[in-house]
């Protein structure tokens, strides 16, 4: 009787073993899938992270293509000036720069040509110094989106990972290897804190410089449009050359 009673008891005792274990299984079972999740939604930022990155960046790199494109056409403009200059002055004949004509009233038509020409020169250097400050004002914010989808591809790579440390702790139901995966889940969101520290102030410091530049250069572009006297010229050409 003694003895049926000690196995009835260890009987209950490896019940309850049993339930506990169980119970103990079923809590780490839903901390790994818990686990899971929140690493799924790291995932998902940091791949939205990287996307927009990409994005800033082709914007970034096609803007700052149109100022350059502008700085070039200016720069060969000013070239093309410069050597306007340099033919009609070969082919006149050394003026005082105040020379008049016979009556006294006005310039030589060569002298008001080469000082027409000289202040259009003086134009188009001033408009593309200024392309050519806004186009090299996109550099930081080029290089900073480009760290920034690096960094962030990072962050959703440890995230990746984390989650695959998951599910074999899951499947293994080891709390060592979801140690690993949580930890990896804590350095994805470092590295993407850490990143956008970094980059976010280069940015907006360099939005700040390239809306800037590009108000200096639209501005001279405005300043500089056909004047009063260019266009009295154009008439006075086309009246006397153009077709009736």
């Amino acid at each position: 009787m003694d003895e049926a009673t000690d196995s009835l008891e260890h009987m209950n005792h490896a019940a309850h073993a049993g339930e506990h274990g169980q119970e103990q299984h079923s809590r780490i079972s839903t901390y790994i899938g818990i686990s899971m999740a929140v690493l799924g939604v790291i995932l998902a930022f940091a791949s939205a992270k990287v996307s927009g990155e990409r994005t800033e960046l082709v914007k970034s790199m096609v803007e700052q293509q149109d100022a350059h494109m502008r700085y070039v056409t200016q720069d060969i403009k000013h070239r093309v000036a410069v050597i306007s200059l340099y033919q009609l002055r070969g082919m006149t004949a050394a003026l005082p720069a105040r020379s008049r004509s016979a009556d006294g009233n006005s310039q030589s038509a060569d002298a008001d040509a080469m000082v027409h020409i000289a202040n259009t020169i003086e134009r188009y250097l001033k408009e593309s110094k200024a392309a050519g400050a806004w186009a090299d004002a996109f550099d930081p914010a080029v290089r900073a989106h480009v760290e920034g989808q690096d960094k962030y591809e990072l962050g959703m790579l440890a995230s990746e990972i984390g989650i695959v440390m998951a599910s074999v702790a899951l499947l293994l139901r080891r709390k060592l290897i979801w140690y690993v995966a949580m930890a990896l889940g804590v350095i994805s969101i470092g590295i993407m804190i850490a990143t956008y520290v970094r980059i976010a102030p280069v940015v907006h410091e360099s939005e700040k410089k390239i809306e800037e530049y590009a108000r200096v250069y639209h501005e001279l572009r405005a300043g500089d449009k056909t004047t009063q006297a260019e266009e009295i010229l154009v008439k006075e050409v086309l009246a006397a050359y153009g077709k009736p």
